[in-house]
Order: structure tokens, then sequence, then C-alpha cells
């Protein structure tokens, strides 16, 4: 496993040099499934094929899964999940909160993978079983268990359904929370709690494969007091 995590740490590194190169120039911005609110651009289209064509050129017959690829019916137990640009409403807008993500998952468990967020030239990444490293460093999640105290990132999400739960849930925040925000990158958001820079991540819904490699960094930093303290805060 060594080996794929060092790959899937050179293959991130290159994927941002790509965006940043590609966001240099005029790049296109469209609608997904003619939803408005729901955007992907031209860059993580580039970088989505740029990913494809490197796990391939190394791990020819394995499947690759990504939000930016159509038509993928397989389901195997074994693959690799990407997200080319994860908070893609931010980086259209020119907003520094966005991260390109991979991970390998293994008998239908995450086993290395790495979140890289180009702006701040921050890597975060795992190995089962080794914990969780940002630019190398061991990391962990937060001591914090009183939400007088705590860091909140809430993300009610688009449902309808959700609305009035999200809505109950942020006025008990917004009266009990220290802080309450929204960032708009799920992976950043998870290696955020990883990293004991926020106490809580709450999204009303999530996209799994896609954020496969941070939920797994959040195990290794500590996931038992996490599940224990999002818990004690609802």
């Amino acid at each position: 496993m060594e080996e794929r995590h060092q790959f899937i740490i050179e293959t991130i590194k290159e994927a941002g040099e790509l965006i940043f190169s590609l966001r240099e120039e005029k790049f296109e911005i469209f609608s997904k499934n003619q939803d408005t609110r729901n955007l992907v651009t031209s860059v993580d289209l580039a970088v989505n094929d740029f990913l494809f064509r490197k796990i391939h050129s190394l791990y020819p017959n394995e499947t690759i899964l990504s939000e930016e690829t159509k038509n993928q019916s397989t389901n195997p137990d074994s693959f690799w999940s990407i997200d080319p640009i994860d908070g893609t409403s931010n980086f259209a807008r020119g907003i520094p909160h966005f991260a390109t993500c991979i991970t390998y998952v293994e008998k239908e468990e995450p086993v290395a993978g790495a979140v890289f967020s180009p702006t701040t030239n921050e890597l975060f990444s795992f190995q089962k079983g080794k914990g969780a490293f940002l630019n190398n460093k061991k990391i962990k999640v937060s001591e914090i268990s009183k939400l007088s105290d705590a860091y909140v990132l809430l993300h009610i999400g688009r449902k309808e359904s959700l609305r009035e739960w999200g809505i109950n849930l942020q006025r008990k925040f917004l009266s009990s929370a220290k802080k309450n925000i929204n960032l708009g990158s799920s992976s950043l958001d998870l290696c955020f709690l990883a990293t004991g820079r926020v106490d809580a991540v709450i999204y009303g819904t999530l996209t799994t494969k896609d954020v496969a490699v941070a939920v797994a960094m959040v195990r290794e930093a500590g996931e038992k007091f996490i599940i224990w303290m999002v818990t004690q805060f609802c």
C-alpha cells in the first residue's frame, strides 16, 4: 500500500499545479443537469481527465469513480475515487477554499488517500492504521467537548426534506456554539475536523465516495471521540 500512497501524493500535487495553470486562463463554467446551483468548470473536466490518465498509466485495469464522469454503472468493492475540484462553486468565484481528492478503496474500505489544497499548499493524507497527516506531520482531532467552546461547520444542503431539520439545528448552534460557519468544501471541512481546526462537521447530505478519503482521515485522527461529541452536540 505504500506504493499507492506515494503515487497518490505525487499525482495530487501535479493536479494542484494543473489547477493553478488553468486558473490563469479563461475557463468555462457550466451547470449540471440544468441545475444552476450545481456547477462544473472546464478546469474540473481537464483535471478529471488528467487523473484518469495518470492512474490508468500505472493501474490500467482498475476502476475509477468520479463525480465528473457519467455512466459509471459498475459497483466494484475495490476502486479509485477522485474529485478533481471539491468546492467548485468556491473555485469558480475565486474563493480559495477548494481541494483535489484521491483515495484508493479496497474491499469497500478506504486504505490510502489524500486531499490537497493548492491555494494553501496543504496536503492532508492517510494510510489505514498508520494515522492521518498534514504535510507529513501527524494530526489528531480536537479535545473540545462543550458546544459553547466549539467551532461548528454546518451545511444543510438543498434537499427540501432537510430544511426544517437544518434550520432548527442552525438556531441551536447560533445560540450555543462559539462559531457556526459554512465553508463550502466537504473534503476540506472534514480535514479541518481531523486536524482539530474545527470541532464538529455536520452535513445534510454527502456523496460518500467523493469524501471517502476525508472520512477515513477523521477515523485515523480519532473518529470515536468525534462521533460522541457530535452526538452530544445534537
